[in-house]
């Protein structure tokens, strides 16, 4: 840094500190803080203590060393440590690392994540996670999901982690699709430590709610990792993990809704009705065992002026789950018989189970080098990168009884953690509750994957200049390309119609006259209460023996019945086609052409950075095309280039602040799912004319946005730092992706008449905005007389405002917020660092998010989630050992309602059972020693 000198000097720092000393003043006086200066080589200056000691075998710098590369950051970050990740509790790396400033996590229930108590996907500074980009190690990771560019970090489990980097003003040489910023999760190299290395660490899990309901409730698992250099400068380090743990889920959620007054009963816009009245409430009980496992190494030779280096990660998630689902449907109860649907008034019970099995894998490896000629610098690298979703044997079924004709219910969601349910009699509120009133009627199944294979290289080159106010030039290439495929193989015949369950004389039996045995004969367990006694009844919690053996022996397999009207043959579900097989199956590839150009330039304190990069994409699909009982394959593709100008400042009057300003273009792409997905064509039964076409949309474009960013720094003493953030988001042709459930997102999907014949598609939204303003804080009490001297205080706090519009036509005139954007989240932490011990006391908000759009106006939206978590370390006789407790006061994880307010309970949406969801508090208790 080139400093001021002279008079000149001290009046630019009179003004400087009158500024700053306006916005600190509050915090920093009452103390008697002082700003701290640093030596050149960031070591404390000697009139400073020393208050870290390094010890062979740690980890260099820590704590300190993710503050100082996020002060020395061209870009608005937020970096946290290995060290940091360590003393926070969490399942996988989403749950620590939203203890960063502006960012929040969140699950969706269309696969039941929510349930498990985990969190699964990162939003920064409000956008939804798609609109973020990935890497690991700066590699861009491949995300496997079709039908969103965000990436599931629930497989990421946090072991063997050297620190996770959140870029929130992304230079031009990093990937340009991401609007919300870019998230680099970083493993260790043995040059990351004093010296030779070896740890393990042992792991035990309790999850109380699933103690409490009978569930297998422990889990564990364990860490080995090793850092090693040979002849100084050949360096390995390498790492395996292995974690189990058991938790459960209870839920609940409406049926529907519907016009409270007769007179309204048509009345499709609830925004314009005196009340709703719900349908139906469904109560839902969900078991998972959750078994992770992976690691990574790293093979690196480093000298003065080079380096080469091979890395390679993996990681494994699996879950092993169930959901057991009774249901109460009153008023006018609906069927469908022999093509005809009927309606009469009463009472129907209903019984519904679902294996609930998910694998997911990520693999990567990179290697590269980089080498230094005097002025010049060269990075290098060549990666591949392979991801997996799957969902294995998925298979469900259904119970029923038959419709009460005199039965009379009504329904009270308002408060779902204690729903009321009234009975017209005691006889209906025991048939309703009765395991005995359900019958098993049918069974249904499906095997489903995804997954993409990237390829990827690059070249960066850095050239020092170091002429007048020109300090560097930097420039590189890149190139990839995503080999994507994605199947889901329907089990019966005719796309997975129902597989029924036969009478004793042959018959395919109606749901609502089923022939299967009583929910009460069917292997299961009795819950002494569910959601602290709001089910009223006995709480059957079911086998999934029952359904793999009642659909697994039959799949792709042709199944008949008889019809007792005639005595036929007749299909239960019919003849298995290979129609019925490929019809949901999609290939399609996916090349990206990137380069850039940045120039630095320096004046006194000022630097600037000034960039441009350009984004080629280039991507082609052949998906099946399903007509009738027959099909084809269809090819679609496109092609798109995106030019992207940045300019970043950056001015550091001295060691203590720094500020910052910036101006970028970024986009984000369409989810590879909306561009290019199964068609499905429908024919007149009559004519055999096209009624109509349900497809993909490749010219899909992608969103675009404008990205203002203005920020204040301050680091003071004992890793003490002050951060303010202000940002606004200019975005076009926003496309509304809140669903990450492995559904698509449904408030894109528009039809048009085309000659008579109805294609439904996606299409792009409108203009959306957002703006926001962020505080950040920490600091240490070491002022403190005695052991208070260890207590410190940390926090943040976001608020935003968003809207936008999504130009879908029942939403004429009407701007929503941004999906997964909420007004406001702040977390505020308590700690205490000394003598070894550490402890962490921390509080998490986030408030009220939109996620997702209806026909009826009452949007859904995600009611504020909050979590108090706890965590205490000591080293005894070497071994370190770490208690953690997450949501000690037993928040609800997961709440969606029908509109913004708690009035109307959500429902089922993409596919996931519970929009109201308590999984209870967790327990880890660990043990680490290093030698």
């Amino acid at each position: 840094m080139i400093g001021f000198g002279g008079v000149g000097a001290g009046r630019r720092q009179a003004l400087h500190w009158t500024v700053s000393g306006t916005v600190l003043l509050a915090l920093l006086a009452p103390m008697g803080v002082a700003p701290m200066a640093r030596a050149a080589d960031g070591a404390a200056p000697a009139d400073q203590p020393i208050s870290d000691v390094l010890v062979t075998g740690e980890r260099v710098g820590g704590t300190q060393r993710a503050l100082d590369e996020k002060r020395e950051s061209t870009a608005v970050t937020s970096v946290m440590s290995a060290e940091e990740i360590a003393q926070h509790p969490g399942g996988n790396i989403v749950d620590i690392i939203t203890h960063l400033p502006g960012l929040s996590a969140f699950s969706d229930m269309g696969l039941g994540q929510a349930a498990t108590g985990e969190q699964e996907y990162v939003s920064i500074r409000g956008i939804d996670s798609s609109y973020n980009a990935y890497t690991l190690n700066g590699v861009r990771v491949p995300a496997a999901d079709a039908n969103s560019r965000a990436l599931s970090l629930k497989m990421v489990a946090p072991y063997g982690i050297q620190a996770v980097t959140v870029n929130k003003t992304p230079n031009v040489d990093m990937d340009g699709d991401s609007i919300g910023g870019t998230i680099d999760i970083r493993t260790p190299s043995a040059f990351d430590f004093i010296g030779p290395m070896t740890k393990v660490t042992m792991q035990g899990d309790y999850s109380d709610l699933a103690s409490k309901t009978g569930a297998d409730f422990m889990g564990g698992g364990g860490q080995i990792e090793t850092a090693q250099r040979f002849a100084n400068n050949i360096g390995l380090y390498a790492t395996g993990y292995f974690t189990r743990k058991n938790t459960a889920g209870e839920t609940v959620e409406a049926t529907g809704y519907g016009p409270t007054l007769a007179s309204e009963a048509t009345q499709t816009d609830f925004t314009k009705v005196h009340g709703l009245s719900a349908a139906g409430v469904r109560y839902d009980y969900y078991e998972d065992e959750i078994t992770r496992y992976g690691g990574n190494f790293t093979l690196d030779k480093q000298d003065q002026d080079q380096r080469y280096y091979i890395l390679g990660s993996y990681s494994k998630y699996q879950v092993k789950g169930t959901d057991t689902q009774h249901s109460i449907n009153g008023g006018q109860v609906c069927y469908y018989c022999n093509g005809t649907t009927f309606s009469e008034q009463g009472i129907l019970p209903g019984t519904y189970f679902q294996l609930r099995d998910q694998n997911e894998e990520l693999l990567t490896t990179k290697i590269g080098g980089r080498n230094v000629w005097d002025r010049l610098t060269a990075d290098y690298d060549f990666s591949y990168g392979y991801s997996r979703i799957e969902r294995p044997n998925y298979v469900e079924g259904s119970a029923y009884g038959a419709v009460d004709t005199t039965g009379t219910t009504s329904f009270d969601l308002s408060d779902p953690a204690a729903t009321k349910v009234t009975y017209g009699t005691s006889a209906d509120k025991a048939y309703a509750l009765s395991q005995t009133s359900d019958r098993l009627w049918k069974f249904q199944g499906s095997d489903s994957a995804q997954e993409n294979t990237m390829y990827s290289g690059k070249v960066n080159l850095n050239y020092s200049v170091h002429q007048g106010i020109l300090d560097n030039i930097r420039g590189g290439l890149s190139l990839s390309r995503s080999d994507r495929y994605q199947y889901q193989h329907q089990f019966f015949g005719n796309n997975g119609d129902n597989f029924v369950i036969l009478d004793s004389s042959g018959a395919v039996r109606p749901y609502y006259n089923p022939a299967g045995p009583t929910v009460q004969a069917l292997a299961g367990r009795n819950l002494s209460s569910f959601l602290d006694g709001t089910y009223a009844g006995q709480f059957r919690v079911l086998d999934r023996s029952t359904y793999e053996n009642g659909a697994l022996p039959y799949k792709y397999t042709s199944q008949y019945g008889l019809d007792p009207s005639t005595g036929q043959a007749t299909g239960n579900p019919g003849a298995y086609t290979y129609n019925d097989y490929i019809r949901n199956t999609v290939y399609g590839t996916e090349d990206i052409y990137a380069a850039y150009v940045e120039a630095n330039f320096q004046y006194r304190d000022l630097r600037a950075t000034v960039g441009m990069r350009y984004e080629d994409t280039d991507f082609a699909s052949r998906q099946w095309q399903v007509d009738g009982d027959g099909g084809a394959w269809k090819t679609s593709s496109n092609h798109y280039g995106e030019v992207l100008p940045s300019l970043i400042l950056t001015y550091r009057p001295d060691d203590a602040f720094v500020y910052r300003a910036a101006v970028r273009q970024s986009f984000s792409r369409p989810a590879f799912g909306l561009i290019a997905s199964p068609v499905t064509i429908s024919r007149n039964d009559v004519t055999g004319q096209i009624n109509g076409i349900s497809q993909g949309n490749p010219n899909l474009k992608p969103s675009e946005a404008t990205n203002y960013d203005l920020s204040a720094e301050y680091y003071g003493p004992d890793q003490m730092v002050v951060e303010v953030n202000a940002y606004y988001k200019s975005i076009r042709d926003f496309i509304y992706a809140a669903s990450s459930s492995g559904a698509a997102p449904s408030a894109n999907v528009a039809t048009a008449n085309n000659g008579g014949i109805v294609v439904s598609e996606y299409e792009n939204g409108g203009n959306a905005d957002l703006m926001g303003l962020t505080l950040d804080a920490r600091r240490k009490l070491t002022e403190l007389p005695g052991v208070w001297g260890g207590f410190g205080l940390g926090g943040s706090v976001t608020v935003q405002h968003s809207s936008a519009d999504s130009r879908r036509p029942d939403h004429f005139g009407r701007d929503t917020w941004l999906p997964r954007a909420p007004e406001l989240m702040y977390n505020v932490d308590l700690f205490y660092e000394k003598d070894g011990l550490k402890a962490d006391l921390s509080f998490q908000y986030t408030g009220l998010q939109l996620v997702g759009l209806t026909s009826n106006n009452l949007d859904t939206y995600l009611q504020p989630v909050k979590s108090l978590d706890f965590s205490v370390s000591y080293p005894f006789a070497g071994v370190t050992v770490t208690l953690a407790a997450k949501n000690l006061t037993d928040n609800v994880q997961f709440y969606k309602t029908l509109g913004k307010t708690t009035q109307y309970l959500g429902t089922q949406d993409g596919g996931g059972n519970g929009s109201y969801v308590e999984t209870g508090r967790f327990i880890t208790l660990t043990a680490a020693y290093q030698f």
